[in-house]
């Protein structure tokens, strides 16, 4: 396992930086390539395996429209940097024991091997690449799954900022948990 909490400069608009944190994190799962991609890409597995969703959020009719109806419009289309959700999904989500909206846009799927997400919780917002390898062996199917989350470092809470190395330990606890979350599912049907 890896762990990269150095600031990097990222381009935003116009020669603007913002400095971003980085965190990769591998597991090896005792369960073969298609059970692991399954439980990251299905939102009723995620909900099954993922032990800080407290449900899903489900928008009224008329959030649904005018949130088509964003989707739409020409302005979005075509912005640099910014590709248009595959899926969206929202839960009731629990932070570090505070119950917040987690927001997960799938922007894109490579062969069962590679899910690009970015994902919003609360005030915090970054983007998250899953990578999946078959590592099978003489003891049965066995899939890499790595995980690495690029997120600005600080997040603003109600007139505070969360400081550098508080967002890290976040992001850290974050993806380590979902690692082994969706390991200890995917073994126990293995």
């Amino acid at each position: 396992m890896l762990a990269s909490g150095r600031p990097s400069a990222h381009p935003l608009k116009r020669g603007a930086t913002l400095n971003l944190i980085t965190v990769a994190l591998s597991a090896t799962i005792g369960a073969p390539h298609e059970r692991v991609w399954r439980a990251v890409v299905d939102p009723a597995e995620r909900a099954a395996w993922d032990e800080r969703i407290l449900g899903e959020v489900s928008l009224s009719r008329g959030a649904l429209k005018a949130e088509a109806s964003n989707r739409k419009s020409p302005g979005r289309r075509g912005t640099p940097g910014k590709r248009d959700a595959i899926r969206r999904t929202r839960w009731r989500f629990r932070l570090g024991g505070v119950p917040l909206v987690m927001q997960d846009e799938i922007i894109r799927a490579d062969r069962h091997d590679r899910l690009l997400s970015r994902i919003s919780i609360g005030s915090m917002h970054f983007d998250q690449t899953l990578t999946l390898h078959s590592e099978d062996d003489e003891t049965g199917p066995q899939t890499r799954l790595g995980m690495k989350i690029v997120a600005h470092n600080s997040i603003a809470v109600i007139g505070e900022v969360v400081p550098r190395l508080d967002v890290q330990k976040i992001v850290i606890e974050y993806v380590d948990a979902t690692l082994r979350q969706v390991q200890k599912h995917c073994e126990a049907d293995a």
